[in-house]
């Protein structure tokens, strides 16, 4: 039973502990991939995070490494990580998801590179889980050769055939979806889930920010000039926000290949095909305003 399983892993991480002092658990629906789940000990609210089947870019060691470095107010307060599982406790943070939440594009532009900026003034030693390149569109071909029953054929070929590199590096989180960013009132948001932190260009978390948030493609531009403080190239825009569609319509059709069939993954994979189709039929007009 998962309560037992839940019990259990918080005794096995926090051994002062015991379960007369842990408050019945609450499930939260914000994971595709980790189950959540609220608890109280004694007079305070906690999560723990049970992770589902890792891809080959997840790296437990790192992920816990960053949480040790950066925490409060870049990241949850980690409890307890258990590197081997990837099982985290951390302390309940209150605010607004950004599932629940629309702010103005300007705000998630003033967020995101605030977030850029605070990475990369870590000291290269002490950069966690960023030392390392992230590349998105290996991740996305490797995830379609995992779905590849599920897949259509002209997507497995526009992954085998684009030739996207970033067109500059910096420190990203690369999963930026409305599930993983808090808005804290009166404080900085706290960003969370960092299995896939790595150098990448900036304009790929912007797409995936964005797109979290589905605003319309023809706001793209002017904010990634924000964030850039100059104008942007279309093309490399294009090609961001091209790769990360790749990349997370792969990634549900590599779930559904490992049985994890449910309708949020299902409808993950027809937004990504509809998104990826009006990208190959548009191409870089997909960032002009309608007139």
């Amino acid at each position: 039973m998962i309560w037992q399983q839940l019990l259990d892993d918080i005794e096995r991480l926090c051994p002062g502990w015991t379960r007369d002092q842990v408050g019945p658990f609450r499930y939260l629906e914000s994971g595709y991939s980790n189950r959540n789940y609220r608890f109280r000990h004694e007079n305070d609210e906690y999560v723990i995070r049970v992770p589902g089947a890792g891809t080959s870019y997840t790296d437990r060691r790192r992920e816990a490494c960053f949480y040790r470095t950066f925490g409060p107010p870049v990241t949850a307060e980690v409890i307890a990580f258990d590197e081997a599982s990837g099982v985290m406790i951390s302390r309940w943070v209150a605010g607004t998801l950004l599932a629940d939440y629309r702010p103005q594009p300007s705000e998630l532009v003033g967020y995101l590179a605030n977030l850029h900026q605070s990475l990369a003034q870590s000291d290269p030693p002490e950069l966690a889980g960023l030392d390392r390149t992230y590349d998105p569109m290996r991740i996305a071909r490797e995830f379609l050769a995992q779905g590849t029953a599920h897949a259509e054929r002209w997507i497995i070929d526009l992954a085998e055939t684009l030739d996207w590199k970033p067109a500059s590096i910096t420190p990203c989180h690369n999963d930026l979806n409305p599930w993983n960013v808090i808005s804290a009132p009166g404080a900085s948001w706290v960003t969370l889930d960092w299995e896939w932190a790595g150098n990448n260009d900036p304009i790929f978390d912007l797409a995936a920010l964005h797109q979290g948030q589905g605003l319309d493609f023809s706001t793209l531009p002017s904010m990634a000039s924000q964030l850039l403080g100059g104008p942007a190239d279309p093309g490399r825009i294009a090609s961001c926000i091209t790769v990360f569609w790749l990349r997370e319509y792969g990634w549900s059709c590599a779930e559904l290949a490992t049985g994890n069939d449910r309708p949020e993954i299902r409808a993950q994979a027809a937004i990504g095909k509809t998104k990826l189709e009006t990208i190959r039929h548009l191409g870089a007009r997909i960032l002009q305003k309608s007139p």
